[in-house]
């Protein structure tokens, strides 16, 4: 076992089926898939039997902490399950790879301007500040994951943190020459600067402190 795919979903069976099949396509070998699930309920029976099911609470942080808990692989590549490749299999990449810590390209699935835009300062972001978010997919090697202390039990902002500990080790991150692909749909469904701003608020709050119960609230609220 090379590498564990960790894959958090809520609510969320139609994507989850997508990239599952996608991850079922490569091929895998001596590949690990876990997926937690915050919705506490049995495995659904459409799950391959090469997927590792795991109930749990609805809690991000918790969720991906868990899962990386009972990964077997000396490799870890967390994906959210709205996120999917688009020029095929990561694998080669990643078994090949000296890097300890990495991410992809996102890209989003509208080619409107603004998710152009968002896109690619979002690529800036995690090139420049080390600040990698869930959607881009991150890659890091368990000892790495561990010395950073694994993701923060948040139900928001776990990737945030877990990425500033992860800088403080003074360690390249690596960004692969490989696009990945994520849900615009958030945007679409509520407004595309609407939600961008909101985002940024909550961004700001969490630097302030601000109880991170309430900023969920915040970031799922509606209207």
């Amino acid at each position: 076992m090379w590498l564990t795919i960790i894959i958090p979903t809520y609510h969320d069976d139609k994507s989850l089926k997508k990239i599952i099949n996608e991850i079922k396509s490569w091929q895998p070998k001596d590949v690990e898939v876990i997926v937690v699930d915050g919705e506490k309920r049995t495995r659904p029976t459409w799950l391959p039997e090469m997927v590792t099911y795991l109930s749990s609470k609805a809690n991000r942080g918790y969720q991906l902490k868990l899962g990386a808990k009972k990964a077997q692989a000396n490799k870890l590549l967390f994906l959210h399950a709205d996120s999917h490749f688009i020029n095929g299999s990561p694998l080669k990449l990643l078994k090949k790879t000296t890097a300890q810590i990495g991410f992809f390209r996102i890209h989003f699935d509208d080619s409107a301007l603004f998710f152009k835009v968002l896109a690619f300062s979002s690529n800036i972001r995690a090139k420049k500040l080390k600040l990698i978010f869930g959607d881009q997919g991150l890659f890091v090697t368990k000892r790495i994951y561990q010395m950073a202390g694994g993701f923060p039990v948040l139900p928001l902002m776990e990737d945030y943190e877990f990425s500033r500990n992860l800088s403080k080790l003074h360690i390249d991150f690596t960004q692969f020459n490989m696009p990945i692909m994520t849900s615009a749909r958030k945007y679409q469904n509520e407004g595309h600067f609407k939600t961008f701003f909101r985002m940024q608020k909550i961004r700001f709050f969490y630097r302030m402190g601000i109880d991170p119960e309430i900023l969920k609230r915040m970031y799922y609220r509606r209207g």
